[in-house]
């Protein structure tokens, strides 16, 4: 009996085992539901703040889910969306062949992304310009493929482009209508001055010659300007002529162009015996070794005695360079002397604009590089400019 009483006392301390880890298990499964609802909730308020329009669409193209974005840019309602043909919408207003085409190619390969600008008529909120994005996605829970479809609206964005280019248009236009108009009283300012100067010296005093001086090289610096302006924005806004260019030639034409100021300075020109071809644009890289060569020559200063071109290559990069033995500069002027009308207080002393560096630095990012400039030892100065090798 009592053997029996032992193995029932057993079985309910058993059962009740059971009933407690039943209990535990289906507080866990509560907690399990909670979380995985408060994570749901929580992602879709994330969803929900995206700027983008989303759609979750099935290997049929119908619509699971879309966010708050979507249905507030395209003035629909869910009971109108989730489930229904994503070209049905709206009376079949999302029938977009491009897109179509599009959507039906990710699905059965393994493209993941893609993305294209699309202009569509839309019944309610007309004419719009989409930023499409599609992404195959999969789905463990039942192991099939879904599209995420994410779309923003770049029709505001494409009327400030536009409005912005229109602007700058004129804004061009302006520019060179004023630089047209300064460069003729520019020079008549400077001839009639210089006229002054030569039929009338003998009657004017030194005062009055000195004036004389002055009015000359302010309308040599004003003419300079100008000039210099119209190289900068032509060097921004000119198409450039990619083709192979022997290196050696560019230097060859500079040197010729500035070989009388070098031999009347005794200055020896040093440069690589080989020089490789690069694919640029000719007339750009001649103004970088014009400019770098005349920045030398105008601010190295009486120690000037050796100029210096060096070449190097990377994976991606052809580097060209120029050293010189001048007066160098200071520490702080390395940074700022590439940004336009600013200029290095070593080279105050000198006359010049401010543009020349700024249209090298301009010049390099066009052909998808950079220029620096760094000390070397005590008294040079090397001008680095990098062009890539896939122009």
């Amino acid at each position: 009996m009592k053997d029996k009483d032992k193995t029932q006392e057993q079985f309910i301390h058993e059962l009740a085992e059971l009933r407690r880890r039943i209990a535990e298990l289906e507080a866990l499964e509560a907690e399990h539901k909670r979380l995985a609802q408060e994570t749901r909730e929580y992602a879709e308020s994330i969803v929900d703040t995206v700027r983008e329009g989303l759609l979750v669409l099935d290997a049929d193209l119908r619509v699971i889910s879309a966010n708050r974005s979507f249905y507030e840019t395209f003035k629909v309602k869910p009971e109108e969306t989730e489930g229904q043909l994503l070209y049905d919408l709206g009376n079949r207003q999302w029938d977009i062949p491009k897109l179509r085409e599009l959507l039906e190619e990710i699905l059965p390969t393994d493209t993941t992304f893609d993305s294209f600008e699309v202009e569509h008529e839309f019944k309610i909120i007309g004419r719009r310009v989409m930023h499409l994005n599609a992404r195959r996605i999969y789905r463990e829970i039942d192991e099939t493929h879904l599209i995420l479809l994410a779309i923003e609206d770049a029709t505001e964005r494409k009327r400030a482009e536009q409005a912005l280019r229109q602007s700058s248009e004129k804004l061009k236009f302006f520019a060179y209508s004023v630089m047209h108009d300064l460069k003729s009283p520019t020079i008549g300012i400077y001839g009639l001055t210089e006229l002054l100067h030569k039929h009338y010296k003998d009657t004017l005093d030194e005062r009055g010659k000195s004036y004389c001086d002055q009015i000359l090289r302010a309308s040599v610096h004003v003419a300079t300007l100008i000039e210099m302006i119209n190289v900068y924005i032509a060097t921004k806004e000119s198409p450039l002529k990619i083709e192979k260019i022997n290196i050696k030639d560019i230097l060859q034409m500079v040197r010729d162009d500035f070989s009388p100021r070098l031999v009347v300075r005794r200055i020896k020109w040093l440069e690589p015996e080989v020089m490789v071809e690069v694919k640029a644009d000719k007339l750009s890289l001649l103004r970088v070794f014009r400019n770098f060569v005349d920045n030398a020559l105008k601010y190295g200063g009486e120690d000037l005695s050796e100029i210096r071109i060096g070449y190097e290559e990377s994976e991606e990069f052809h580097t060209l360079s120029i050293s010189d033995d001048g007066a160098g500069m200071r520490e702080g002027d390395y940074e700022r002397i590439f940004e336009a009308f600013r200029r290095g207080e070593t080279y105050k002393a000198v006359e010049g604009v401010g543009l020349g560096l700024a249209i090298v630095a301009e010049i390099a990012e066009r052909h998808k590089g950079r220029v620096w400039a760094e000390p070397l030892g005590d008294r040079w100065t090397t001008f680095h400019v990098s062009i890539a090798k896939d122009l």
